[in-house]
């Protein structure tokens, strides 16, 4: 008897070990469903499990090698944009893809995210990519040589974290003023950006 309750008993943890090795795995989305912590240009930063990947609008770039994020629809908060999505590398956040605001002070669906993470695998965010989220506080970039738009993160008021890997040519702009009327950003993240090229905020 003792050894049938100790064979059990086994049996018990064997499937609790499988239970959690199976919820750390990465998701069919690219994103780590335990999430972590990561060291980001010296900052430590906790990445929490990828947005599911119906929370965004999605389509095969040109190339049929990634995807361009088009539009995201979900609600808010901590958005983690996901490394893949339907097996492909998500490559590119296209126009206005999580715009927080119109012009004419209509409420989109970036309105109320509050943070960001950007995969490594994104190496495009195009025009007003992350343009005027009120909300919005602390954007972080994983990777390099990530080219940026023109009013990218145009208009956030309140982006006063924005973290990057080390390097001199971690983000390339492109044309316009990508971070008017940032105005909460520290002087020595101001700084960085006007050395890679970029309009001082």
């Amino acid at each position: 008897m003792k050894k049938v309750s100790k064979l059990i008993g086994i049996i018990a943890l064997a499937a609790v070990i499988g239970f959690a090795f199976t919820s750390c795995s990465r998701g069919s989305d690219g994103g780590s469903r335990g999430g972590g912590t990561v060291n980001v240009g010296g900052v430590s930063v906790r990445i929490g499990p990828a947005t599911p990947s119906t929370d965004f609008n999605y389509r095969l770039m040109e190339d049929g090698q990634g995807i361009r994020i088009i539009q995201y629809t979900g609600d808010g908060g901590a958005v983690v944009i996901p490394a893949e999505i339907e097996g492909f590398p998500v490559v590119e956040l296209g126009n206005n893809a999580f715009q927080g605001e119109s012009q004419n002070g209509e409420w989109l669906h970036g309105y109320n995210i509050t943070s960001v993470i950007i995969p490594a695998s994104v190496k495009k965010l195009a025009h007003g990519c992350f343009f005027r989220i009120e909300k919005l506080i602390s954007v972080t970039i994983l990777g390099s040589g990530v080219e940026i738009g023109n009013m990218a993160f145009a208009h956030n008021l309140n982006l006063s974290e924005f973290n990057m890997p080390d390097g001199d040519n971690v983000l390339i702009p492109i044309d316009g003023n990508h971070f008017r009327g940032c105005t909460k950003l520290p002087l020595a993240t101001r700084a960085r950006l006007v050395s890679m090229g970029f309009a001082e905020p």
